[in-house]
């Protein structure tokens, strides 16, 4: 056998060799002997050893990477900061446009001035000077008062501290009072000033005399003035004392002579003069804010003078006139209680939630007389010299010369203050319940007490 084909023999074994799946580690005749016929082996990359340096590569790819980071997280920032800012810019512009944002500044100044009131409170004590012996208008102000004399207004907190004094200059000064601020406005004249209890908030001077205003109890405020083309106008300001409302009064509607705003700040009752048939006439609008319409009217029995107007709950109005005394519906403008005076002088009244004290001249003397949220009398008794009524939700003061009666609604005599040492101006309910004689504030307590 020569070399070829023994060659030949030995490739066709070790082919057949292949097939029965032995491998043959004898290098191919003709190669440099390092590819041998076996089995192909699967490339496995290691991972570099702990220390080890990377690869020029691979340090370049990492070098790159950190560079790259800071400005992208740089752009991540500004993409966040662009959105906030846009959303914030939303808000506010929604917040202004709703008159939130008014809202908001108002009741954290007011929050404020409540803070800083609680930590002077040592500083007060009961009873006080005011410095004003004749005064003009007493008011309830955040549990203090505010006190109005012919040229000085007094603010008191109700910790029995002074808050602020100040001379408005106004020739028929008048108060009107919300929750914790107040303005002062001048019937003679055409300007105002809203101050909150610790200092004064705007002043405006408006073309027409200021005929009336009323606050609410989120420091709203209704202006009443003259005017050129219609009877009045009527305005009402938020409070940051942006006009939210506006109403030009024809001379069929009237003049408003009284004002009150409903607990939700957003409904108001303005009682109004007009001549009709020859006659003065008064009628009751019930307005709301939101609308432009002209609300339910209740048209007084003529005659009658509107005298003050309560607006007490969502569904209860109490109007007081010369001549009889009604609690009235404002969604339907109607009478849902009514008493008549028959021919008796009112002398004072007390309207409350829940009960009604009334002072009336009848037959010549003074008599006491309460009623229950019906306006059905529960109690009539003489009140002798007495010349004023004042309540609270369980008790009701006679103002006497130089005494104070206190009486339950059942017309009982709880007791009698008559060492007070001058005839008293008013009683409050404030915090504690107060009683000015002449220039002194002292809290009114029973004689045991």
């Amino acid at each position: 056998m020569n070399k070829a084909e023994k060659e030949r023999l030995e490739r066709r074994q070790r082919m057949l060799a292949r097939e029965q799946g032995h491998a043959s580690t004898k290098p191919i005749p003709g190669t440099s002997g390092d590819i041998g016929l076996r089995t192909p082996q699967p490339v496995r990359r290691e991972a570099p050893a702990p220390g080890s340096q990377p690869s020029a590569p691979e340090r370049q790819t990492q070098t790159n990477l950190k560079s790259l980071k800071p400005l992208l997280q740089q752009r991540q920032r500004r993409r966040r900061a662009l959105l906030g800012a846009v959303i914030l810019a939303g808000a506010l512009a929604i917040a202004v446009f709703t008159g939130a944002m008014s809202a908001s500044i108002a009741l954290l100044g007011d929050s404020v001035d409540s803070l800083a009131l609680y930590l002077q409170r040592g500083s007060g004590g009961w009873p006080v000077n005011t410095g004003i012996s004749e005064p003009l208008q007493i008011e309830e102000l955040d549990g203090g008062f505010v006190e109005l004399g012919a040229e000085d207004v007094v603010v008191y907190s109700a910790y029995g501290s002074q808050v602020r004094s100040f001379q408005p200059g106004y020739a028929r000064p008048v108060l009107a009072v919300g929750g914790t601020r107040f303005a002062v406005y001048n019937r003679a004249g055409n300007e105002l000033q809203v101050s909150s209890r610790t200092r004064s908030l705007f002043t405006k001077t408006f073309e027409e005399g200021i005929l009336l205003c009323a606050m609410s109890a989120n420091n709203s405020l209704a202006v009443v003035t003259e005017s050129s083309r219609y009877a009045a106008q009527l305005q009402v300001f938020d409070p940051s004392f942006r006009v939210v409302y506006n109403w030009q009064m024809t001379s069929s509607e009237g003049t408003p002579i009284a004002v009150d705003f409903a607990p939700d700040n957003r409904k108001f009752a303005a009682g109004t003069l007009a001549a009709r048939d020859g006659q003065l006439s008064c009628t009751v609008y019930f307005m709301d804010l939101d609308s432009e319409e002209l609300g339910p009217a209740y048209q007084a029995t003529q005659g009658s003078m509107l005298l003050e107007l309560h607006w007490q709950s969502d569904t209860r109005v109490v109007a007081v006139f010369d001549t009889y005394i009604a609690v009235l519906n404002p969604r339907t403008a109607t009478e849902t209680a009514r008493y008549d005076f028959g021919g008796a002088t009112l002398q004072s009244a007390a309207p409350g939630i829940h009960q009604t004290a009334l002072l009336l001249n009848i037959r010549g003397g003074n008599s006491l007389v309460t009623f229950d949220g019906d306006l059905t009398p529960l109690a009539e008794i003489p009140a002798r010299q007495a010349f004023g009524v004042a309540a609270t939700d369980t008790d009701v003061y006679l103002l006497c010369p130089n005494a104070v009666e206190c009486y339950g609604y059942d017309g009982v005599q709880n007791w009698v203050q008559n060492d007070l040492p001058a005839h008293p101006a008013a009683v409050l309910d404030a915090a504690q319940t107060l009683v000015f004689t002449g220039s002194t504030v002292e809290v009114l307590t029973a004689p045991d007490d």
